[in-house]
């Protein structure tokens, strides 16, 4: 009886260790709009997250490396071999302070995760953007977001977000919308693959630096 009690304690604590591990692997996303396909890759180990945008033919056309240690954002282009720091602009309060939060309690079920529904509402932008996120051990989303606030739209809304409760969470499925409902854009994940990732994808020393690459 003490072994199995013992047995059953160690299970207990390894669960407990495994969720609290960090996400480390890659994230699939597709981007479409009315004008346009892309397809980005996450790849994702400790502080570090290399994004990498192809377009509709799978063609490679830019990465980013975000650091999420010293809040630094390296944009490459991997066809010239250079690349150049991205400059970051400060995101004031008053700014996400004209945005209209709303969880609604909706949730659904997307890639066998379930995700529940919030939406970031900027009338001045005239623009709603709609995060399916999900809660696991996704623990770089967050804090990439807020680094690489300039990139994207939806990263800039995510801030509105309260982010006491953005800590582990991913979002599946980001719906871009005017107020009217017209659709903008759709961010939606087609892969998460869990694996062990080699720290020479985020190595840009082969790369020469390069003003203005962006």
């Amino acid at each position: 009886m003490r072994k199995l009690y013992l047995l059953c304690i160690t299970f207990f604590c390894a669960t407990i260790a495994l969720s609290q591990e960090h996400f480390e692997g890659e994230v699939s996303y597709v981007k479409t709009s009315f004008s346009d396909t892309l397809y980005y890759v996450y790849t994702i180990k400790d502080d570090c997250v290399r994004i990498d945008e192809y377009d509709k033919y799978r063609r490679a056309m830019k990465a980013y490396i975000v650091n999420l240690e010293d809040k630094s954002v390296m944009v490459i282009n991997p066809n010239k071999q250079v690349y150049t720091r991205l400059e970051s602009f400060p995101v004031t309060d008053k700014y996400t302070q004209n945005m209209q939060v709303v969880h609604t309690g909706n949730y659904k079920y997307i890639k066998g995760y379930k995700c529940s529904q919030w939406r970031v509402k900027n009338i001045e932008e005239n623009t709603e953007i709609t995060y399916w996120v999900t809660g696991d051990n996704f623990n770089f989303y967050t804090p990439m977001s807020q680094v690489a606030m300039t990139l994207e739209e939806h990263f800039l809304f995510f801030k509105a977000l309260p982010q006491g409760k953005m800590q582990g969470v991913l979002p599946m499925l980001i719906e871009n919308k005017t107020l009217l409902r017209a659709p903008k854009a759709t961010m939606s994940v087609t892969e998460i693959k869990s694996h062990p990732v080699d720290t020479s994808v985020f190595n840009i020393s082969q790369y020469q630096k390069f003003e203005n690459l962006r």
